[in-house]
């Protein structure tokens, strides 16, 4: 039986500070919160050059309906996206960064709500689907960026525009999907004409599912980044 009180044992970087620790990686964990608030700052008002500043070059960002692309590529698929009536937004809740004693290596985990809107059967809803997002960031030539964006999806729900109009849900069909983001990966599918991946990391909670498989993978190669270690995710 899973533990869904505590993470994986070992998967904590034992080496990495987060909290307090000396005033100069304050200062770093500043300017890594800056760069991870960008990505809804920025992507959601099509700031595409300042978004494009949070990156190293050759990046990797991962989402449900674009699966591992290069983070280059996401712009031009999200301009795509927006073209054919895609509409999401981003709202940021807080977040946490672990940073080696080098000042070199971190990972930010920032608490967020990802919100899309669809209208489907003639009604409006919002889709929100609350995840943590996973920043991999490089101190580079004195340079910070982020090499690869991963997420956890961990909850989700359908809020209609109008309380008065619902659309219809295949439930057979909803329960495919996974536990995390079944409601956002429904109606991505019906409307967007994509394949939702349906192994993104997901929550402790969800047992017996690969979503939990990846979600503690993602902790361990967290871990392995703070470490040193050179990672393809």
């Amino acid at each position: 039986m899973v533990d869904l009180h505590s993470l994986p044992k070992g998967s904590q970087p034992a080496n990495a500070l987060r909290n307090n620790g000396p005033d100069h990686l304050v200062l770093e964990r500043l300017k890594l919160r800056e760069l991870a608030e960008g990505w809804p700052s920025y992507r959601d008002a099509c700031e595409w050059e300042n978004f494009q500043s949070i990156f190293h070059p050759g990046a990797y960002v991962f989402t449900t309906w674009s699966g591992r692309v290069l983070a280059t590529d996401f712009i031009e698929a999200s301009k795509a996206g927006m073209d054919r009536g895609a509409f999401i937004m981003h709202r940021c809740h807080g977040l946490t960064t672990d940073i080696n004693q080098e000042g070199t290596r971190a990972v930010t985990k920032m608490k967020a709500t990802i919100t899309q809107r669809f209208e489907i059967d003639g009604c409006e809803i919002d889709v929100e689907c609350d995840c943590r997002f996973c920043f991999f960031f490089e101190k580079v030539e004195g340079r910070w960026g982020a090499h690869f964006v991963r997420h956890w999806y961990e909850k989700d729900k359908v809020i209609p525009a109008n309380p008065a109009r619902f659309p219809r849900i295949d439930d057979a069909k909803l329960q495919q999907y996974p536990p995390g983001y079944k409601y956002l990966a429904y109606f991505q599918e019906a409307t967007m004409g994509v394949k939702v991946l349906t192994d993104m990391p997901g929550h402790r909670r969800h047992v017996s599912t690969q979503n939990l498989e990846k979600h503690d993978l993602l902790y361990w190669q967290a871990k392995d980044w703070l470490e040193g270690r050179n990672l393809d995710i």
